[in-house]
């Protein structure tokens, strides 16, 4: 069975939980049974089978294999445990035919939560799956009039629409925004063609979306939000039809405005760095100029040289 593989996953789980801690950060996934206590909630809705964004399963319905695993699924019991032999086994069943079988999960305000398949979806979290398959159970959260309950309700509308789950935005209004740059009308739904469409424009997205940024942007920009100013500027289709290198020159030229949106100052770069990087742009600059003083003296030296060569024939 695959126990090399389980002790690579548990050491990045080892990691995760390390660099967490560094940070005064829970070190365990959350629980949907603690975070609903007190909520008064509207109810739950069956979705049925729905692929969920790897990304957005951050937790557990309830407390009993929180502590089995990171935040981000990857195991932390000891090699030898009875995780390790099953989390090992379904790695095999993986790599021989894949994990088909469904989780159970639950969504509550955009955040999906496992109930059955802890196992299923920490071993494809850990071999870079995007989507897992599951049965969704949708938890109503309270219309209480903030601006997660604002932004969520659109999200009903245009998940009703669109099928889609994986888009999520800082403010209200965005999601009729991608409906209007897509070409639909308000309340016009999407055909399978389109949302498989978009979908694939998303992945590319993701692929120059590096983690790096993702990181930066945390908590003050969502991936649908740098997607959507993406739109906003060069429109859906131009950018659907663009080649991934095309993309990615496009995202880093927008970077800057992206950082200015999300008020995050970038980082000033060290003294030394900073010395090292203008004397680089002098000792450019002046071979720039030795360049440009050849070429335009190139004219003047083949005059001269000419009038010598003249002058020698004189002799001859």
């Amino acid at each position: 069975m695959s126990y090399a593989e389980y002790a690579k996953a548990l050491a990045l789980g080892q990691k995760e939980v390390k660099a967490r801690k560094a940070k005064g950060l829970p070190v365990h996934p959350p629980v949907l049974d603690e975070i609903l206590e007190g909520v008064t909630t509207r109810g739950e809705v069956e979705l049925g089978l729905v692929d969920i964004p790897v990304e957005l399963i951050i937790g557990t319905r309830s407390a009993g294999r929180r502590m089995a695993f990171s935040p981000s699924f990857y195991p932390l019991l000891e090699e030898g445990s009875e995780l390790s032999v099953k989390w090992s086994a379904l790695c095999d069943a993986h790599l021989d035919e894949g994990i088909n079988d469904p989780v159970k999960a639950y969504e509550y305000l955009h955040d999906f939560y496992i109930q059955e398949g802890h196992k299923r979806v920490s071993v494809l979290r850990y071999f870079g799956a995007v989507t897992v398959p599951a049965r969704v159970t949708r938890v109503l959260p309270p219309e209480d009039g903030s601006l997660t309950s604002r932004i969520y309700r659109e999200y009903l509308d245009f998940y009703a629409l669109t099928g889609i789950n994986y888009l999520w935005f800082t403010q209200t209004g965005r999601f009729a925004r991608v409906q209007a740059l897509t070409g639909k009308a308000p309340g016009e739904e999407w055909t399978r063609e389109e949302r498989q469409e978009f979908f694939l424009f998303y992945r590319r997205f993701l692929s120059v979306y590096d983690d790096k940024t993702a990181r930066e942007m945390a908590g003050r920009v969502t991936v649908g939000d740098a997607l959507l100013m993406m739109m906003n500027l060069c429109g859906y289709r131009p950018l659907r039809d663009c080649t991934e290198a095309g993309l990615r020159a496009t995202f880093a030229r927008l970077r800057v405005e992206l950082m200015a949106v999300a008020q995050i100052v970038p980082e000033r770069p060290p003294v030394k760095k900073l010395l090292h990087t203008v004397a680089e742009a002098m000792t450019d600059t002046a071979g720039t100029m030795v360049e440009m003083a050849d070429i335009l003296g190139a004219p003047v030296k083949e005059r001269v040289e000419g009038r010598e060569a003249k002058k020698d024939t004189r002799f001859d």
